[in-house]
Parts: structure tokens; C-alpha cells; sequence
């Protein structure tokens, strides 16, 4: 049997206070007389309370989810309750949405309004992706002078996706928009002549760079005249991922995998409005999705769908494949930019070996985000032998991805060592510094 109302502590204290007196009645029996008025009296305002209580059928409940819920970003989930005898009335409630979300606070103290409406909000910062069920909304009402409370249970069970996180694509458009760089290394788009694209032919001016002065054009006007760039569009980009056993690493709030996802959503949209068509590949053992390039906002979408739907699988990844994926299914020269993480050199070496590969045909840029534990056994001060072992161990593991950077670099691969939470941004400047350099 289900209990819908309940004693305030304050009743409980007032019988409390009662009972004292009819402990009193062995001494006099007046006391008998107070504390059975007493009682009677409290019995008269329990029961008048209770009548004034709001029935439980008529209350009507709502949650307002953010849409869409954005990984690893703090969201606000609004609830809304509404009951005309509750006017005025205050309120705890207690939703049950999925443990997974991080809700905080668990217990939200409102009021209602003189309307009998009531709007209580908390935050949830989701740490993985994925569908999770939102349960009952539990709640309590009372009177400020009453001396019960109304329990009350109502059914609100829906499903909440949480995809990458499309909030950091909302603030960098409102930065671009200010003018203002909201991340670290944000920038505009690059500068007028910046990149390789020949748009015409113009008088040379002071200032202007020598290695841009047309020669065939200036001897046939015999005057200086100089090419007039503007910036490149069109081309191609392509988003791989690295699903393997090494992303399922925890680092921080989120897994390297769900950082390498939201740093892929927001590379797409930046690569997108500078004019560049945007593909996916997100791979292990095995290629897992496979997107062809694309431009707009529908290719957004589905790219963003395709993000969401990402998992990471303890397996070795097989570079070999994926690549050759690449090279037979995008065959137009492209920026493939691939999201993994590095080792030491020997279990690294099938992807400088593959990477070295596929450089021959596109320019390729191997993005690593740096394990902060092992960062921070090498910085930490060396107090003791056993942190100068540790030190020593961090030390050698680092050397010998530092190897394997230097020599992608050598066989002109690009490379990014960057911890997982500057991500983001990091990789955002590197693209916008490499078409500023025509090496997209």
C-alpha cells in the first residue's frame, strides 16, 4: 500500500508535547482535561490540513530535456508540475533520470506559484554517449504553517540520447560571430592571400612577396605584376578513428574515444565552413563506419549520427586495413586525419608504417592525446627511489613516442601530441594553420 501523506516533523514534535502532558496526569488529573483539549484542538487543524492538501490525481508533471544532450558538456534538464490547490504550496522533488547523466542535486526544494505552478531545474553532465531511460518524478507539497505532507509519484519514463558534444560547435560559431576566441588557438578564417588558390592578376604594390610576382605577366607588360590569391575551397577531408583497445583509456571526465568524438564533430563543422567536403571513418580490426565526403548541413547530421553510434572494442586496431579502406574509397587527395593514440615504437609500428603508406597519396596528420597519468609521473618531483624509477619509466615511454613522431615527420607525416582535454582546440588551430599554408 502505497503512503501519500505523511507527518511534518513539526506534528510529530506537537504530539510529542501532548504525550508530556498526559504524563502529567498521574501527578493532577487536570492534566488529563488540557492534554485530551490539546489533542482534540490538533486534531481539528490535522484534519483541516489534510483537507486542504491537493489531490493526488490532479497534478500534472513535465520534463524539458536539453536537446540534444551533448557529451561530457553540463546541460540543464527543467521539470515542470502544475496543480491549482497547490498554489503557494512548497516542494521537494526527486527525479529519477538515468544514473549515467550525473544529475546534480538529487533532492530540488521550489515553491508554487499563486497559479499552482511550479519549475524546478538541475544539471546532468553526461559522460559517455549512448540512450538512457529517464524514470518517475517523485515529489512532496505542503502548507508553510500545515502540519502534513501530499507524497506523490508520477510517471514521466522517456529515453534521452547524449551525443558528442554540439555545444562547443554553438559557442565557436557565437565566437566567431563576437570576433572573440572562446578556445584556446581559435582563429578566424585565414587571412586574404593567405592561401594557394589563384583568383587573378593585379599591379605590384609595396609590401607585396616577391615569390608571388607573375614573371610571364610581367614581362609581357613590363611591370611588376602579382598573382592575387584568395582561399581555397572544395577540398576533402577525412575524420578517422581510432576505435581500438588503446581509446578505451580513461582520460579525465571522458575516454580518449569520446574525446577524439567530440573533437571530430567540431573539426567537421570548422572544416565544413571554410568550404571543405567532410567524410568519416571509424575503425579497430575492422572499418565500423564509413562516410563519404560531403558538405551542408545534412552531411553534418549524418556525420553526427555516425558519431554518436561510435564504440570502442578491447581489440588491437589494424591500421593495414583501415587504410587501405582509404586509399580505394577516397581517391581524391585529402587531409585524413587520424584520432589514436601512440605507445611505445614497437607497438606503434604499424601505423607509422601505414601512415608513411598512405602519405604518398594524402597528406596525413596522426593526432595522439597524451595519457595525463603519464605526464604527471614525469613532471612530478622525484621525492624518493621509487619516483625516480617511476620517473624513469614515464621518461623512456615517452622517448619512444617522441621516436615514432620524429619519424612519421621524416616520411612527411604530420603529427599532434596534445592532452586529451585541449584536444579540441589544438587540433581547430592545426587545420586552420595548415590552409593558411596550402598543405590541405
Amino acid at each position: 500500500m502505497k503512503i501519500t501523506i505523511v507527518p511534518r516533523a513539526r506534528l510529530l514534535a506537537a504530539i510529542l508535547i501532548g504525550a508530556v502532558w498526559m504524563g502529567l496526569a498521574t501527578v493532577n488529573s487536570i492534566w488529563w482535561l488540557i492534554a485530551t483539549t490539546y489533542y482534540l484542538v490538533l486534531l481539528a487543524w490535522v484534519v483541516s490540513d489534510c483537507l486542504r492538501l491537493p489531490r493526488r490525481a490532479g497534478f500534472e508533471a513535465q520534463r524539458v530535456l536539453p536537446k540534444p544532450f551533448s557529451l561530457g558538456a553540463t546541460s540543464e534538464i527543467l521539470l515542470k508540475v502544475h496543480h491549482p490547490a497547490a498554489a503557494g504550496m512548497r516542494a521537494e522533488l526527486a527525479d529519477h533520470a538515468a544514473p549515467q547523466l550525473q544529475h546534480r542535486p538529487r533532492l530540488i526544494t521550489s515553491q508554487f506559484d499563486l497559479d499552482g505552478r511550479l519549475e524546478a531545474r538541475y544539471e546532468a553532465r553526461p559522460p559517455t554517449r549512448g540512450s538512457f531511460q529517464m524514470g518517475r518524478l517523485d515529489f512532496r507539497c505542503w502548507r508553510p504553517q500545515g502540519w502534513l505532507v501530499r507524497q506523490v509519484r508520477l510517471p514521466l519514463d522517456e529515453e534521452c540520447a547524449v551525443y558528442p558534444d554540439i555545444l562547443a560547435v554553438r559557442r565557436y560559431q557565437l565566437g566567431l560571430r563576437r570576433h572573440m576566441p572562446l578556445l584556446t588557438g581559435m582563429r578566424r578564417t585565414r587571412p586574404p592571400g593567405a592561401a594557394s588558390a589563384f583568383a587573378s592578376l593585379r599591379d605590384y604594390l609595396p609590401g607585396d612577396e616577391i615569390r608571388r610576382i607573375n614573371w610571364k605577366a610581367t614581362a609581357r607588360k613590363d611591370m611588376p605584376v602579382t598573382n592575387e590569391l584568395e582561399a581555397e575551397r572544395g577540398q576533402q577531408v577525412v575524420i578517422a578513428i581510432d576505435c581500438g583497445r588503446l581509446m578505451t583509456a580513461p582520460a579525465g571526465e571522458l575516454t580518449k574515444l569520446d574525446h577524439a568524438v567530440n573533437a571530430a564533430l567540431l573539426i567537421a563543422w570548422v572544416s565544413d565552413g571554410q568550404g571543405d567536403r567532410v567524410g568519416l571513418v571509424g575503425f579497430s580490426d575492422s572499418v565500423q563506419v564509413s562516410l563519404p565526403p560531403g558538405r551542408g548541413a545534412r552531411q553534418l547530421h549524418a556525420l553526427n549520427q555516425a558519431l554518436y553510434s561510435i564504440e570502442a572494442q578491447y581489440v588491437e586496431t589494424d591500421f593495414r586495413e583501415t587504410f587501405t579502406h582509404i586509399s580505394a574509397r577516397f581517391r581524391r587527395r585529402s587531409l585524413v586525419i587520424v584520432l589514436t593514440d601512440l605507445l611505445d615504437s614497437s607497438a606503434s609500428a604499424d601505423l607509422v608504417t601505414q601512415a608513411l603508406w598512405l602519405s604518398r597519396r594524402h597528406r596525413v596528420l596522426v593526432v595522439a592525446m597524451s595519457d595525463p597519468a603519464l605526464l604527471m609521473a614525469r613532471d612530478s618531483p622525484i621525492t624518493d627511489p621509487a619516483r625516480a624509477y617511476e620517473w624513469a619509466a614515464a621518461e623512456e615511454l615517452l622517448a619512444s613516442r617522441r621516436a615514432s613522431f620524429e619519424l612519421m615527420r621524416r616520411g612527411g607525416v604530420l603529427s599532434l601530441d596534445v592532452a586529451a582535454g585541449l584536444l579540441r582546440p589544438a587540433l581547430v588551430e592545426r587545420y586552420l594553420e595548415l590552409k593558411e599554408r596550402a598543405l590541405v
